[in-house]
């Protein structure tokens, strides 16, 4: 793809749509640079959104109230009659998901999974992630050569999502090649709609015994308190059993992925991670800053507010591009070189304030004992193909494959 239209120029800065062209080659971490020559805020007029490159320009508006992320319906209403009816399912569920809610309603949503996802639930889960990280690579070390996404990152977090969102294994089929959902409905894909029909005929199974206390599976035991209450209907409950499913699998499946590419490219860190198994924690952290597989949040001001110096009207777009905050040097010293001794926490990958992801210590204990794992059992990492493919999106880092070469240990 070619489009002259997005080249920078000297009284402008590039489009975050030009990642997509020849110039910059699918590389988003050289156009971010180019952007934040042209300093922490500017327009964006391909995408007609405000972009925000600085780290504490976006840490700070994560937490903003006048800025607000219910952007699903406002996105539906700019389409014609027969696009809306189309999607329409999928409207209907993003619309009662948490994630895309402000208060008063995002905080009675997230209120329905958040007493289920604690520190202890993940710390419960841990031997269930190792038990499929072993099975995985006890089936592919031997070759010595896998692709990571389709042998190793996708099978695992489909198995953790699809037990935790209580999938049961004759059904787990429906969670194979999982496609974002945010992608899909701005995309206006219809692709996905068959697969939640399908989707919401596994989940009403299992409707009475969450409703009276009875269901046995991990996603019945995370809602039954709320359940009781008797403030949720279905369609709430069933948007964020999709929910759990859609940023559980695809954005973790590409998260380890894309700290395997990191490894292969800095063989220097993975030698160091193999001789301090005790910084795998840390680097879980490290990986996310270097590469986050979701680069940028959308929000929408509800007020006039003024950013940077700039000012940004009400109603206007503003997308916060944490791939570059995560980047920023004005943050982080050399952010473009993988340290998995970086103490990285502060990282904007999991947003923030009341909108920070809640699966997000289930999903750094995934990448960890992945990342571990795979380290204590192989040496020099290579990638087995000269030229990787990337889904065509500027928002998501997801590498339709990953195939490398390994020796054994």
């Amino acid at each position: 793809m070619n489009a002259p239209g997005f080249r920078a120029s000297a009284t402008s800065a590039p489009s975050l749509l030009a990642v997509l062209t020849d110039e910059w080659g699918g590389n988003p971490y050289a156009l971010y640079r180019a952007l934040r020559e042209s300093g922490p805020v500017h327009w964006d007029e391909w995408m007609r959104s405000w972009v925000v490159v600085g780290y504490d320009e976006i840490a700070r508006l994560a937490k903003d109230d006048r800025l607000s992320g219910a952007r699903i319906d406002g996105f539906h209403e700019q389409l014609s009659p027969t696009a809306r009816r189309e999607i329409a399912p999928l409207r209907t569920a993003l619309a009662d998901m948490m994630l895309f809610n402000e208060p008063p309603r995002h905080t009675h949503l997230r209120r329905l999974v958040r007493p289920g996802l604690t520190p202890g639930f993940t710390r419960r889960m841990r031997p269930v992630i190792q038990e499929q990280v072993d099975r995985l690579l006890d089936r592919v070390v031997p070759t010595g050569r896998m692709d990571v996404i389709h042998d190793f990152s996708e099978p695992l977090t489909r198995e953790v999502v699809g037990r935790l969102a209580g999938v049961p294994a004759h059904h787990m089929h429906l969670l194979e090649d999982w496609q974002g959902l945010l992608h899909e409905y701005f995309t206006q894909s219809r692709a996905e709609l068959p697969r939640i029909a399908r989707l919401r005929s596994v989940f009403d199974e299992g409707v009475a015994g969450r409703r009276d206390g009875t269901g046995a599976d991990l996603f019945s035991q995370v809602v039954a308190p709320q359940l009781a209450s008797g403030d949720y209907t279905e369609d709430e409950v069933f948007a964020n059993f999709l929910l759990l499913i859609d940023a559980g699998q695809a954005t973790t499946t590409h998260l380890i992925g894309n700290a395997v590419l990191a490894l292969v490219e800095h063989p220097d860190q993975a030698r160091l991670l193999r001789e301090r198994p005790d910084l795998a924690a840390n680097a879980a952290h490290e990986f996310l800053r270097y590469d986050s597989s979701v680069q940028f949040t959308t929000r929408v001001a509800l007020t006039d507010l003024e950013v940077a110096g700039v000012r940004v009207a009400a109603g206007e777009s503003v997308a916060l591009v944490v791939g570059a905050g995560n980047r920023d040097p004005r943050h982080y010293p050399d952010p473009d070189r993988l340290d998995v001794t970086r103490k990285a926490t502060d990282h904007l990958s999991f947003g923030s304030g009341i909108h920070y992801c809640l699966g997000a210590s289930l999903a750094l204990a995934e990448i960890e004992l992945a990342i571990a794992s795979l380290l204590a059992r192989t040496r020099d990492l290579r990638v087995a193909e000269p030229r990787l493919e990337w889904l065509e999106s500027v928002n998501f880092r997801f590498l339709k494959k990953l195939p490398i070469r390994f020796g054994l240990r």
